[in-house]
């Protein structure tokens, strides 16, 4: 009997002395999808996420900000490259927005008024969306908005984004081209979450593409230039050049960057640039931006970290 009363003491005295760390422990946060829709947006951001201004790490997403000065052949002279590394833990993190989260409502926004309003962690601008609604092939958050691939004067290629977060290119897309592509797709049990048209696209399965004899890009021109890259599976990278009154990078010049950086990237796509180049962490613009304006949409990695 007086061995258990002192097990038992023993044990009281050790609970005891164990509570204080478990009232001070922090809570573990864990993973959990973001919805598909639109009005689903990014966790709150962590302020204890920011290891410092150019790195965010929580349970669900890992990201780090780099920049360097470099003399494109191109460029009136030097001009400086960022690029951002992002990693993900669900596919539902890669997401996008629209200014008033509305197809129909044709007023632009601030990027860094969108940014925040979703909780992004880390923005761009996406293309042109809003802009016209006269072209290109819409996708955004699951729902379609719109075909216009077949009035377009040139042709263009359009970037795919599946909900498993992989990226796939249509070169040149027709619509049948892009019926025929979503129907692949849905035979591998796939469906298209985000859809763009811009481009040209820059990397394709590896590979460089030979981008610049695209007038209708003004791929030869230097200027401010930023694209969306896939590394591998839920790894992604943006890539901004500033630019603007004879700086900045052509698209050639670019492709070849990307590569240069990343030569495992499977994929570069390049998006609306000059003033509509925006590209934010954690709200705020991180580079120069000649004669920036409002634009339509964003694209952006948020967290899924929810306590």
């Amino acid at each position: 009997m007086k061995n258990a009363n002192r097990i038992r003491w023993i044990i009281a005295v050790l609970m005891l002395l164990a509570l204080p760390l478990l009232i001070s422990s922090p809570a573990v946060a864990e993973v959990k999808p973001l919805g598909l829709d639109m009005s689903v947006h990014g966790r709150e951001i962590n302020p204890d996420g920011w290891l410092s201004k150019n790195e965010y790490q929580d349970e669900s997403i890992h990201v780090t900000v780099h920049s360097k000065a470099r003399k494109p052949k191109s460029s009136a002279d030097k001009t400086t490259c960022r690029w951002i590394v992002i990693e993900i833990a669900d596919p539902s993190q890669l997401r996008t927005t629209m200014s008033k989260e509305s197809y129909e409502d044709p007023s632009l926004a601030r990027s860094k008024d969108m940014a925040v309003s979703v909780n992004a962690v880390v923005a761009m601008n996406a293309d042109f969306i809003k802009y016209t609604y006269d072209f290109g092939y819409v996708i955004r958050q699951g729902v379609f908005y719109r075909d216009m691939l077949d009035s377009q004067k040139h042709p263009r290629d359009v970037l795919v984004i599946d909900d498993a977060g992989d990226f796939s290119i249509v070169p040149q897309a027709s619509s049948a081209d892009m019926a025929a592509h979503l129907a692949q797709m849905e035979s591998e049990g796939l469906t298209a979450v985000n859809t763009f048209t811009f481009g040209p696209a820059l990397v394709v399965d590896g590979e460089m593409q030979e981008v610049s004899k695209c007038p209708e890009h003004e791929a030869i021109l230097a200027t401010q230039r930023v694209c969306i890259c896939q590394l591998d599976h839920l790894k992604y990278a943006i890539v901004e050049i500033d630019g603007g009154n004879g700086l900045g990078m052509n698209l050639q010049e670019l492709a070849r960057y990307v590569m240069e950086l990343f030569p495992e990237c499977k994929y570069a796509y390049n998006l609306d640039g000059g003033g509509s180049s925006h590209v934010l962490v954690n709200g705020k613009l991180i580079h120069k931006t000649s004669n920036s304006r409002p634009i339509s949409d964003l694209i952006y990695f948020a967290s899924a970290a929810e306590e």
